[in-house]
């Protein structure tokens, strides 16, 4: 005998003698525990001082499986034997799937699927997703309970009570279908005592909100309190009898409390569903330009007029009128805004040319450094708390920065691939916030050939985190400055504004025009490079001139480098006069060795070099 100190003490309800023994979990001197039978030869054990079944079994050498002397005399009859088939229905009653499930000699569980082909059963579940396993009970029903496997199902039903479970335990993935069984429901969940089962339920549960009613978990240990590792609501009927198991469901219902999901904190209070975000239409600082709350960019090689256009529109937007960037009509209110820049002083320059524009002086803020004695301005820089308190306290309408590279820290490398991306980030969330448009001022490259994105100094980042990107330059026209809209992420690409700068320092619309910074930047190449294609013409004809009208083509080449002539220039010079037929070319030699050789056609060019 494993207990000391038994003796009987009366029959329990279903007619068993029942025991008082000394519990082997404790130190006990009174026999806590009782000991009985239950339906099916079940032993039933409970310690009055609160150890658990686990703990007592633990201290006997004993298992769980041990208070079940049948299911044990059955699982050790021989290697494997088959315990239960499920059978899995598709919306009509057909069967679809069916699980079999098959208990070892050592206690564990194994299953196989089976899928329907026509009057027979075939291996596998050939791609097939399983349905909820007894939805057909839930189709007239207000309520539904969730459990782990098939078995607890059969005793919710056997109970009276609508149930459904996941084909795969607590393994198993939630799929959309699933969904619309839930509709409008009361969904109860039922997990088994374990982490894997607490894990099952929250997933539900999570899936269900916003589908179900209402959605509950339930936790068998109130009502069990010596409920075993991985014990279920089967093994709860099994030891408490039907009646009990019934009683203690709708006690455990009518406590229930909703399940909502967790709060989080930190990055994951971040994070919304789509649904939770409100739909908005595009606000505009400048109608079609720059838009409210976003970073645009204006740049421009030096002395093309970027300072005189930012004060322009500063002073516009300050005094509550149109400024060059505005469409005809437009009119605004004034509005505060503000300006930080390391270019030019404020006091001998900067305050008379707003003036002059008819700023309205008292809505315009920017630092003092001649107040800064600890160099608190110094912190002024992208990303930091300095700039976010500045921007949130004034909650100007537009900010501008002249030059952007005085406000960038000193740790980054702007060169740097997303370097300068996650510099001016923080100013994405600031501008949402506060409804402020910032305004980047920066110079552009002098590289041959670039264009776009790859004329922004040094930074092709700027680029891409500005909704607009404005580029400023010279026309053919003498004094006359064009301002092209290179990019717009909310609205088409604005007509190109051209305008000059009067003795005034003032800003004067002269025209539009679509064409864009390429075609002016291609032109002013085409415009430097005819005069000198046109000299190395005559430098041509003069060699030759010189030479009694014919030259071999490679001496030529050489002289043409040795005088400052571009191949390019070189060649495009004999194609005009090739063309206009005063040279041809010949080849003199034999087949395998021919030299090509110039020839003038006409009398001499004059030329002075």
């Amino acid at each position: 005998m494993r207990l000391d100190h038994v003796r009987p003490c009366g029959r329990n309800k279903d007619g068993y003698t029942q025991y008082m023994a000394r519990c082997p979990a404790h130190d006990d001197r009174k026999a806590s525990l009782s000991v009985s039978c239950g339906q099916n030869d079940v032993i039933l054990c409970h310690c009055h001082a609160g150890c658990t079944t686990s703990d007592i079994l633990m201290r006997l050498g004993l298992e769980m499986r041990d208070l079940y002397p049948d299911a044990h005399a059955d699982a050790t009859a021989s290697q494997t034997q088959k315990e239960e088939e499920y059978v899995y229905q598709d919306d009509a009653g057909k069967p679809l799937l069916k699980k079999t499930k098959l208990r070892n000699a050592d206690g564990t569980k194994t299953f196989y699927w089976q899928h329907r082909v026509g009057d027979r059963w075939e291996k596998g579940r050939a791609g097939i997703t399983p349905p909820l396993y007894g939805a057909a009970s839930i189709k007239t029903s207000d309520k539904v309970f969730i459990v782990e496997g098939e078995k607890d199902v059969q005793t919710m039903r056997r109970l009276g009570y609508p149930c459904v479970s996941l084909a795969d335990g607590a393994s198993s993935k939630w799929h959309e279908e699933y969904n619309d069984s839930f509709a409008g429901l009361t969904v109860y969940i039922l997990p088994d005592n374990d982490a894997p089962g607490a894990e099952y339920a929250k997933m539900a549960a999570g899936q269900l909100i916003g589908v179900a009613k209402a959605v509950y978990i339930l936790d068998l240990s109130t009502i069990w309190p010596d409920i075993p590792a991985k014990g279920d609501i089967s093994d709860y009927a099994q030891i408490a009898g039907d009646d009990q198991t019934s009683k203690a469901l709708r006690d455990m219902t009518k406590c229930a409390v909703p399940w909502q999901k967790p709060k989080i904190d930190g990055l994951l209070s971040c994070i919304r569903t789509l649904d939770e975000f409100e739909e908005q239409e595009t606000d505009w600082l400048v109608p079609g330009l720059m838009p409210k709350g976003q970073i645009t960019t204006i740049a421009a090689d030096g002395g093309v007029g970027k300072t005189t256009l930012w004060c322009d529109l500063l002073a516009a937007i300050s005094a509550g009128k149109r400024s060059i960037f505005d469409p005809p009509e437009y009119i605004r209110s004034p509005q505060v805004v503000a300006f930080l820049t390391t270019e030019d002083s404020v006091r001998r320059k900067l305050k008379k040319k707003l003036r002059e524009a008819g700023a309205c002086e008292r809505n315009i803020f920017t630092p003092d450094f001649s107040r800064d004695t600890t160099g608190q301005l110094s912190k002024l820089k992208f990303g930091s708390e300095e700039l976010a308190t500045f921007i949130r306290y004034y909650r100007p309408s537009l900010c501008v920065f002249d030059p952007i590279q005085s406000f960038i820290p000193s740790t980054i490398n702007m060169g740097s691939r997303n370097a300068m991306r996650n510099c001016l980030a923080p100013l994405i969330s600031l501008g949402e916030e506060t409804g402020t448009t910032f305004l980047l001022i920066c110079h552009t490259n002098k590289r041959k050939g670039a264009f776009g994105r790859d004329r922004l100094a040094d930074s092709a980042d700027i680029w891409d985190i500005s909704r607009s990107v404005i580029m400023l330059g010279y026309t053919d026209d003498p004094g006359i400055r064009y301002i092209s809209n290179e990019k717009n992420n909310y609205a088409e690409l604005q007509e190109t504004k051209l305008f000059s700068i009067d003795d005034k320092g003032q800003i004067n619309l002269e025209g539009t025009t679509w064409k864009r910074d390429r075609e002016f930047a291609l032109d002013g190449t085409t415009n430097v490079s005819a005069p000198k294609r046109e000299d190395c013409k005559m430098w041509i004809m003069h060699q030759l001139d010189s030479e009694d009208g014919t030259m071999a083509t490679k001496s030529l080449e050489e002289r043409a480098k040795a005088s400052g002539y571009s191949a390019h220039t070189l060649r495009r010079a004999k194609d005009d006069l090739k063309q206009s037929g005063e040279i041809r070319y010949r080849q003199v030699g034999a087949p395998n060795n021919k030299v090509w050789y110039v020839d003038s056609t006409i009398p001499p060019i004059g030329w002075s070099g």
